[in-house]
């Protein structure tokens, strides 16, 4: 009797559209989890993002394509980042508790909006990248024309996310060390607000 055919492995690599869901998706709900609505500024709300988008971050920027091109890709990147962490920040109210003088930061409608854009255009792009003839040949002329790798889009991505972290986080910072310090604050003074 024969031995029955060896069974084929299944392959446990994701797909490109599976890693855009699972990071976008993941870095998204971290996002709206740790940021959303009122919530006190602390150590903790500073370090949740960046310490989130940097461990994503380490697993795709290890070992990424550095040749010129690529780098220029990259800081187009970081560009956008940048230019989203503003926003994000523009949608994001802070204010300290008269009260208390804890501060506080809110995050509303429009934070929910920047972040989803980003979110769909990265899930758009791999979509499109996989699933879209034209789009495809297009890009692919677009990157053998720019001496661009493949290896570059992940990389560029994540460093997009990370500096649309990082300028928030930063900005924030700027604008709790803008208010009144604890004490100076009467009832009926404006709160910094984006």
């Amino acid at each position: 009797m024969a031995d029955p055919p060896p069974e084929t492995e299944e392959c446990d690599v994701m797909t490109d559209m599976e890693q855009a869901l699972t990071i976008s998706g993941g870095i998204f709900a971290v996002m709206m989890l740790t940021q959303y609505g009122r919530r006190k500024y602390d150590l903790h709300k500073v370090l949740m993002p960046i310490g989130t988008v940097s461990a994503v971050g380490y697993f795709y920027l290890k070992g990424m394509p550095g040749q010129h091109a690529d780098v220029v890709v990259y800081l187009v990147g970081a560009a956008i980042g940048l230019v989203c962490g503003l926003v994000a920040t523009l949608t994001t109210g802070v204010e300290r508790d008269p009260d208390t003088g804890k501060v506080h930061t809110r995050c509303g409608v429009g934070f929910v909006a920047i972040w989803t854009a980003v979110v769909a255009l990265r899930v758009a792009f791999i979509y499109l990248a996989e699933h879209n003839t034209w789009f495809r040949d297009h890009l692919g002329t677009f990157m053998l024309d720019h001496h661009i790798v493949q290896d570059a889009i992940a990389p560029f991505f994540v460093i997009m996310a990370l500096a649309m972290v990082l300028t928030r986080v930063f900005l924030l910072l700027a604008r709790v060390r803008l208010l009144a310090p604890a004490g100076t604050v009467t009832r009926g003074s404006s709160p910094v607000r984006g």
